[in-house]
């Protein structure tokens, strides 16, 4: 009865081993090491920017989400229209990531090798439809923000080694506030639509940047982000302003406003901008 009941346990596993082991199929790969962006500088602004992640679609379908540099595995071979969408880290949170809706999507028709690394690059582009409402970058006479009232320090345009050009302002225990605003207001579309704030910063000292919402009777400050110390080199930050937008649909127009107001533990506080970019469709 022992012996009967191990032959046909024997013989169960044998067949269920038989029944199951199937070939793996041989994957091919992707890798994407880093992406750049390609803009008209006159029109657009130089190419600055903070491209983190990559959103991969083959064939239409979603791939995955990738922080580069990253290698993948793809299960597909063989001739594949691969799609990839620029990701960012919307107002630099990193549990806020999502494709860029200015920037194109990268197409390519290519063939994906069994078992072999297709590696890419991509390059992106703004969307034809953006509209550039304001751009700075403080490389021609002046530069496009004004002094509030309340704000005992100025902004100065300061060159570097390499002869760029960028906006500077200091605070300290004797000028301890600065409050600058976009020389223009502007009208933003108030359909629920894509704006964005675009700029590269470095701070040893936090700062505002936000909203100046002017109404037919009052203007109304909205702070959207406060940008913590970043001493070392410029950052690029995409700032989403859509929500505070669309919540003020009674609004004129609207002022970029730029704040700081030297914080207790700091005795002076250095803060740089440039490239600043206003985007909608």
């Amino acid at each position: 009865m022992k012996i009967s009941l191990y032959l046909f346990l024997l013989c169960f596993t044998i067949s269920s081993c038989h029944k199951w082991d199937k070939e793996e199929k041989i994957p091919s790969y992707i890798q994407i090491t880093n992406a750049s962006l390609q803009t008209n500088v006159s029109t657009e602004g130089v190419n600055t920017h903070k491209i983190t992640d990559v959103w991969v679609n083959i064939d239409g379908n979603l791939q995955g989400i990738y922080e580069m540099p990253v290698t993948f595995p793809v299960l597909e071979t063989g001739k594949h229209l691969i799609t990839i969408r620029a990701g960012i880290k919307v107002n630099g949170i990193a549990a806020s990531r999502a494709p860029y809706p200015f920037y194109n999507m990268y197409n390519i028709d290519t063939i994906l090798p069994k078992g072999e690394i297709l590696k890419l690059n991509p390059t992106f582009s703004y969307k034809s439809e953006t509209k550039f409402a304001w751009i700075e970058d403080f490389e021609g006479n002046g530069f496009s923000l004004d002094k509030m009232i309340g704000s005992d320090t100025i902004l100065y345009v300061v060159t570097d080694s390499n002869e760029n050009l960028y906006g500077r302002f200091n605070i300290d225990a004797i000028r301890q506030k600065f409050y600058y605003k976009s020389s223009e207001a502007y009208q933003l579309p108030i359909n629920g639509s894509a704006v964005f704030l675009e700029l590269d910063y470095r701070c040893t000292h936090p700062f505002t940047i936000g909203l100046l919402v002017n109404k037919l009777q009052s203007s109304i400050a909205n702070d959207i982000i406060v940008l913590n110390p970043h001493p070392h080199s410029f950052n690029h930050i995409y700032i989403d302003l859509t929500y505070t937008v669309t919540q003020n649909m009674e609004a004129v127009n609207y002022n970029v406003i730029f704040r700081s107001v030297l914080q207790d533990g700091y005795t002076e506080g250095k803060i740089e901008i440039d490239n600043i970019k206003l985007l909608h469709f």
